[in-house]
């Protein structure tokens, strides 16, 4: 009995190990963006490993070969995919227009066997409630559907109106829950001694005490203290 449960915990750290090195090397992707292929790998993946983590029948090398072998059928495909370019078409399909110029096309419909309701519930989420409005709304290979509303009906932007916009560049980060990223300190020519100043000065005497501190577009520091949900205001 004890030999069993040793030789489950151990099988289990195995397949575990497996798998969150097996995912490292299959990359990372949004659910959304999962064919049904990888969709199904993923599942097949799971149960090789779970019967592999319970099942002491199934030794090392079964376990760790059938786990390796549906891995790599991704990852094979997706090199594929972007060395040729009539691969990638084969594997991922190609993006599909559902509605042109108003009007729902419908013999792609039937190609991706959805409905006109699937299709005006899409638009509708896209905040697209008349189709009239619409210029085009396109099926993406990921599944998700592309719309783009007619220039009459696209909201304005400043480049519309003429108006002149600043750059807003990215935030970033130099404490995130308690410790002080010093990679991102160097990166703008700052210290921990620059830190602990600028800390001060928003009273914050402990930079453990800070959830997230961030340097923003105007190049100011922003705090946010842990058990605080409003960040203290930036001071010069």
């Amino acid at each position: 009995m004890l030999n069993d449960i040793l030789t489950t915990i151990l099988h289990s750290i195995v397949s575990v190990v497996i798998l969150f090195i097996l995912t490292r090397i299959m990359g990372k992707k949004q659910l959304s963006q999962l064919t049904f292929f990888d969709y199904v790998v993923g599942i097949s993946i799971g149960s090789i490993a779970a019967a592999f983590a319970v099942d002491s029948s199934i030794n090392y090398a079964k376990g760790i070969t059938g786990l390796i072998i549906y891995a790599l059928f991704p990852v094979i495909l997706s090199i594929i995919s972007l060395k040729n370019y009539k691969a990638r078409k084969l594997l991922d399909g190609k993006p599909i227009i559902l509605v042109n110029n108003g009007q729902i096309v419908e013999k792609n419909l039937k190609k991706v066997q959805l409905t006109v309701n699937d299709v005006l519930e899409e638009c509708r989420l896209k905040n697209a409630f008349n189709l009239a409005d619409i210029e085009f709304a396109i099926l993406e290979t990921s599944g998700k559907m592309s719309v783009e509303l007619k220039p009459p009906n696209q909201p304005l932007t400043p480049k519309d109106m003429n108006i002149q916009t600043a750059y807003q560049g990215l935030c970033l980060n130099v404490i995130i829950d308690g410790d002080i990223l010093d990679d991102h300190l160097q990166m703008i020519g700052k210290d921990r001694m620059w830190m602990q100043e600028e800390l001060r000065k928003q009273n914050v005497l402990d930079f453990k005490e800070v959830l997230l501190g961030y340097i923003d577009s105007k190049n100011q520091l922003v705090v946010q203290k842990k058990n605080n949900s409003k960040p203290s205001n930036p001071l010069m």
